[in-house]
C-alpha cells in the first residue's frame, strides 16, 4: 500500500513539472519576437498585440 502511495506522489510531481515547464516555455517564447511596427507581429486570436521596445507584446483581450 505504501508503494502505491509513493508511486502516485511521484506521478503527480512529474505531472506538475511538465505542466509548469510547458507554461514557462509558452510565455517565454511569445515575448522574443522582434518587431519594428505592430504589423511585424503575428496575429493571435483573443490577444491585443503591440510592438514595445522592439519586441511583440501580447495582452489578453477581455
Amino acid at each position: 500500500m505504501l508503494r502505491r502511495k509513493n508511486m502516485t506522489q511521484i506521478l503527480m510531481f512529474v505531472y506538475f513539472v511538465v505542466t509548469f515547464l510547458s507554461l514557462f516555455l509558452l510565455v517565454t517564447s511569445r515575448s522574443s519576437i522582434p518587431c519594428k511596427i505592430e504589423a511585424d507581429c503575428p496575429d493571435e486570436l483573443y490577444y491585443f498585440i503591440e510592438c514595445v521596445d522592439g519586441f511583440c507584446v501580447y495582452w489578453r483581450d477581455e
